[in-house]
């Protein structure tokens, strides 16, 4: 099917004036050319699909036709090229029997106007990919490139729908993908719901060492880790003797560890819960507490420089002593707070003194493992930036639905676009061509 679309375009200016190139093209997209042409191209297509119907206007012999010609009616709607009135002609089809709609529009066989919606898939696209960085009331108001937006509710509306769609998406991709590492961690947001203060964020990612690369595996809230595990087991995302980064929660590692999966504990957080540990027993000065603190951190820290050292040249006799040298101290410390009425301090280090070097012992059997759940913290950074605002509360569904897509687009950024390719049904460009060309009919001074 072939339209053609011819628009009569007069510019008149005053050549007393000088005026910047970009004048010109700001004067331009005020005219609304694009939207004034979609609209032409649609209200054609229509004429040609009803005169397809029902044969040329006020030939004679039409009204002995099944297919008559009806009412014209507007159908209003906004896409990101502007705010649209088509005029759009019904076709009656005369056999229609009562249980059928006899009148429609010829145009909807071939266009999908988003079913009675009147902001097309593009703008929820748009406004949707602000509202992961923004408000839902800022981003209604910072599209500025869009002549219409809709209101915060529609675009949180819109979150809620793609979110949902999102996770199916997303979840059909991960089923398989067999993570050697996983990196799982929590954090919390307000709640809105009457029965919470909080609700319990969780996201998993997956770790990639070789490509230094990760995507989301999970986002969940509300939901329990041992939950999560069992899902990811089941959809075979994780392979049986993956390396597990993560605190030392003990939900957390209950979960995903087993007699065939490590647990490395994140280095960065054994100062910390050392400190507190210590804090806790109250038995040493800040001084001591401090002393220790360091003397646990610098075997550690030594520990990984070494790794990183040996491993690029498979010095693996070197790391090994290393290890062995590093839990003899921290015992020797666990040994010396126990003495020095700290138990709960010399409990911490021995209970956790082998997920402290699991990546050291991949390590000599040549794997990477990462001594740090970085990654994922800086996951929970972008958590904090979007939902951790201290005037935000959020219902459930709308706090799961904004973070798969916030997530998604931060760790899968390549599924983040393909979801949208899809949504916007973007394969049918390719099946749509046009040729364009300009004549200046020249000008008079």
């Amino acid at each position: 099917m072939e339209v053609t679309v011819t628009i009569h375009f007069v510019l008149t200016i005053d050549p007393t004036e000088q005026y910047p190139l970009a004048a010109f093209a700001e004067f331009l997209t005020e005219q609304r050319l694009e939207s004034t042409l979609l609209e032409a191209i649609i209200e054609s297509l229509n004429d040609v699909l009803v005169e397809a119907y029902c044969g040329e206007k006020h030939a004679q012999g039409n009204g002995t036709n099944r297919f008559q010609r009806s009412t014209t009616k507007i159908r209003t709607a906004v896409t990101t090229v502007g705010e649209h009135e088509f005029s759009l002609g019904y076709v009656k089809d005369t056999a229609a029997t009562d249980d059928e709609n006899a009148h429609f529009r010829p145009i909807e066989q071939f266009v999908d106007f988003n079913g009675k919606k009147r902001y097309q898939q593009d703008i929820a696209a748009r406004t949707v990919d602000l509202a992961t960085a923004l408000s839902y009331r800022d981003a209604a108001s910072h599209a500025e490139d869009l002549e219409r937006t809709p209101s915060k509710d529609t675009i949180r509306d819109r979150v809620t729908e793609c979110g949902r769609k999102l996770t199916e998406f997303v979840s059909s991709r991960i089923a398989g993908s067999e993570a050697e590492t996983v990196i799982p961690d929590g954090t919390n947001c307000y709640s809105q719901d009457e029965d919470r203060e909080y609700h319990d964020v969780r996201v998993t990612l997956a770790e990639d060492t070789e490509t230094a690369s990760r995507s989301v595996l999970d986002v969940s809230v509300n939901t329990p880790w041992s939950e999560i595990a069992d899902t990811l087991d089941t959809a075979e995302a994780i392979t049986d003797d993956a390396k597990v980064v993560s605190d030392a929660e003990k939900s957390l590692v209950g979960a995903f560890q087993t007699d065939t999966r490590d647990h490395q504990l994140d280095l960065s957080h054994v100062p910390r819960t050392l400190g507190y540990k210590l804090w806790d027993d109250g038995a040493l000065s800040l001084e001591d507490r401090n002393e220790i603190i360091s003397e646990v951190s610098g075997e550690l820290f030594h520990l990984k420089n070494s790794v990183e050292k040996h491993r690029p040249q498979e010095e693996y006799s070197a790391i090994r002593s290393r290890i062995a040298r590093t839990k003899e101290r921290i015992e020797k410390t666990a040994w010396q707070l126990e003495q020095l009425s700290s138990p709960k301090a010399a409990s911490y280090l021995r209970s956790g003194l082998d997920s402290m070097v699991t990546f050291a012992e991949d390590a000599i059997d040549g794997f990477e493992v990462p001594w740090t759940s970085n990654p994922v913290e800086r996951a929970m950074g972008e958590v904090a930036k979007r939902c951790k605002r201290d005037w935000m509360q959020w219902s459930e569904e709308g706090l799961d639905t904004l973070l798969q897509l916030s997530l998604t687009k931060y760790a899968n950024p390549e599924y983040y676009r393909e979801f949208f390719d899809e949504f916007l049904q973007r394969s049918t460009h390719g099946k749509i061509r046009c040729s364009v060309s300009v004549t200046t009919n020249g000008g008079e001074l």
